[in-house]
């Protein structure tokens, strides 16, 4: 800074300069001093830290954080997040992210590179982590909130499901050329006993990064205009306000069971019939012939000369 004001002063003389041409050499002296210094931040070794401070977070669910380490470079910040996890399979359950605060450095100094991915064996990383698991790399492009991810499975013979997934989130750039957000780096591996390929690749959907990574987006803006609908409706269809139960299942009907059949009750020879009652509905069964009919002869009463 005093090199710099000795050299204007040299080829200017303040003394023969009116007051405007002062305080404008003045603003330019201190963009050049702001231009040399640098915003490197102080570097601090490895030390746990809390929870909250992580700087990405799993899901509301779990798996919860049972520690969590990080390291400050003058250009990044690295943390191990380790993770709960009841697997039989031997290795660390953790998520690993590295967030830059500039660009990458050279590898001259303290500072962290920035390897891109593509220079990057991901197979090799994978079966480092989980060996002798049968890592095998996804073929389906898959993204979450944050872009695009990749990630390997494994499912070793003691009932474990594996991943171990990964992501880079690109940095952002000012007008001017210079970092506005670094890039993020973020590596996931877990275990879990008797967990679904779904369910693990789940977590990577539902993470969340602790700092900004987007501006938010501007407003739509048909939003206060008069005349123009605005309905409820996102990517799943119609938003309703009281979720709407599923429809009953069909029950389709069953075929009819034949009624057992009753065995014709057969009265017994000589047997006196009894009429049913009135009235009484007359069950099914054998008809049964009534006897055959007698002639009666009445005796006529004494008198009649009959």
């Amino acid at each position: 800074m005093g090199e710099i004001l000795s050299a204007v002063r040299v080829l200017l003389p303040f003394d023969s300069l009116p007051v405007p041409k002062m305080l404008a050499i003045a603003l330019l002296v201190g963009a050049l001093s702001g231009c040399a210094t640098t915003s490197d931040a102080p570097v601090s070794e490895a030390r746990i830290i809390a929870p909250s401070d992580a700087v990405i977070l799993p899901p509301p669910g779990g798996p919860g954080i049972v520690s969590a380490v990080s390291t400050t470079f003058p250009n990044a910040v690295r943390q191990d997040i380790f993770l709960a996890t009841e697997a039989r399979t031997a290795g660390e359950n953790k998520i690993a992210v590295i967030r830059f605060t500039s660009k990458g450095g050279d590898g001259s100094d303290a500072r962290l590179r920035d390897i891109p991915f593509t220079h990057v064996n991901l197979t090799e990383e994978a079966l480092a982590a989980w060996p002798g698991t049968g890592m095998a790399v996804s073929p389906y492009y898959v993204q979450n909130a944050y872009g695009p991810f990749g990630y390997a499975i494994g499912k070793p013979a003691n009932g474990d499901t594996c991943i171990y997934a990964w992501q880079r989130i690109d940095p952002t750039l000012k007008p001017s050329g210079s970092v506005d957000r670094g890039a993020i780096n973020i590596r996931l591996q877990l275990c879990r006993r008797g967990a679904t390929e779904q369910s693990l690749l789940e977590i990577m959907y539902r993470l969340r990064l602790n700092v900004a990574v987007f501006p938010p987006n501007a407003a739509p803006p048909a939003i206060g205009h008069v005349g123009a609908a605005i309905r409820p409706i996102g990517a799943d269809g119609f938003s309703n306000v009281i979720a709407v139960p599923p429809p009953a299942p069909i029950v389709r009907a069953s075929q009819s069971v034949a009624a057992p059949v009753k065995q014709p009750i057969t009265p017994p020879i000589g047997a006196p019939i009894v009429p049913s009652p009135l009235g009484a509905t007359t069950l099914p069964g054998p008809v049964v012939p009534r006897p055959p009919s007698f002639p009666v002869t009445v005796p006529a009463p004494p008198g009649t000369g009959g």
